[in-house]
């Protein structure tokens, strides 16, 4: 179909110029044997020239001039020659201003020194002049108009593929930020609810009371967690409405919760914290918090949340283990450090996006003794 667009003018012109060299069609005669073996040299050559005006315009351009020229000095009343506009046209659509004015000076320069020659210097030349000046500077603009319409309607499919993929993108990083969501609320009150029954059935002959508080204490959870969810859920349905509440509160009220499960945690936190870096920290605190109640049971843990020079630093740690752990060690998918350093690039990029006076999270790693850091902060994140 690419080879039809390209050859069917050029063909249809050829076939019009040869008409006229049909005996008795052209009023003044038709020209000599050599004159006319230099008009169907300089057809085809045309002709050619034009077949390759889309992918080689300026060689096409070259080529038409240097046929018109042969052509009109071999027939100078019958040869047309319209192939330098069309190549000039061509040029215009597919080549840069600087190119398309030297195509346009060209064009026009062999137009007036045929005109000149054919017609000698007399004053239908100016006249003449000024008809080739305005047609060749037509054409040119009706090029770059194209040119203009075609780079206009380029730059729109790229931006809708760009669109498209950040959709796409965007998909894939809600799904996966949805899986860490129910990863780490699952994982968190499951893990107290483990914790709680476990030291039930521990204190179930020694201490009874102990024991039932231990079981209300895990069917209190066990609430708490369907509770999550529904939030969860409901977030999802206000996902275009973003929360800038304080998150101080919640941080506190998830290490008092730790508390409660039998130990020991002191926690530092600011009074301000707000925005998508709150949310990360909340869910590595969470995440950590969780693992050390897992994997170390009874130990003592700190949270710290400290601004140091324009960024905010999170620390969390325990204490040795006091007991070897036991049901709730085998809950762990594997995902506890992976998820958080998900949140950090989460946040970096989100930081990367927009300003947020609240901090960015910018990493997490795991050290020894169970430490969970992250630093947040400053327009550049560093993982």
């Amino acid at each position: 179909m690419e080879t039809i667009r390209n050859w069917l003018l050029p063909l249809l012109l050829a076939a019009g110029q040869g008409v006229l060299l049909w005996p008795g069609v052209y009023p003044d005669g038709t020209p000599g044997p050599l004159a006319l073996a230099a008009v169907v040299a300089a057809l085809a050559v045309e002709t050619a020239a034009l077949g390759w005006r889309r992918t080689a315009p300026v060689r096409s351009l070259a080529g038409t001039l240097a046929a018109g020229v042969l052509g009109g000095l071999a027939w100078p009343d019958g040869y047309v020659g319209p192939g330098s506009l069309i190549a000039l046209y061509s040029v215009a659509v597919r080549c840069p201003v600087p190119v398309l004015v030297r195509a346009l000076a060209a064009v026009v320069g062999v137009d007036w020194v045929g005109a000149a020659v054919t017609e000698g210097l007399r004053a239908p030349l100016l006249s003449t002049m000024a008809i080739s000046l305005g047609t060749c500077v037509l054409c040119a603009g009706l090029g770059e108009a194209r040119h203009r319409w075609l780079a206009g309607r380029l730059s729109a499919a790229r931006r809708l593929a760009g669109a498209e993929q950040a959709r796409r993108l965007a998909g894939d990083q809600e799904r996966r930020r949805l899986a860490r969501e129910l990863h780490d609320v699952s994982a968190h009150h499951l893990t107290s609810v483990v914790v709680t029954v476990d030291a039930a059935l521990r204190l179930r002959d020694d201490r009874p009371e102990l024991s039932a508080e231990a079981l209300a204490f895990a069917e209190r959870t066990g609430t708490e967690t369907l509770t999550a969810l529904q939030r969860l859920v409901g977030l999802l349905r206000d996902s275009g409405r973003p929360d800038h509440r304080p998150m101080s509160g919640r941080i506190e009220e998830l290490v008092a919760g730790f508390g409660r499960l039998g130990r020991p945690v002191t926690a530092r936190v600011p009074d301000d914290l707000a925005g998508p870096a709150a949310e990360a920290v909340h869910g590595i605190v969470r995440e950590a918090l969780t693992n050390a109640l897992r994997y170390a049971p009874g130990a003592a843990a700190r949270v710290d949340v400290r601004r140091v020079d324009g960024l905010l630093e999170l620390t969390v740690e325990n204490a040795p283990p006091r007991v070897t752990a036991q049901g709730a060690g085998g809950l762990g998918a594997g995902r506890g450090v992976a998820g958080m350093r998900e949140r950090a690039a989460s946040d970096r990029r989100r930081a990367d996006r927009r300003a947020h006076t609240g901090g960015r999270l910018a990493g997490a790693r795991d050290a020894a003794r169970r430490r969970r850091r992250a630093a947040a902060g400053g327009d550049r994140l560093a993982a």
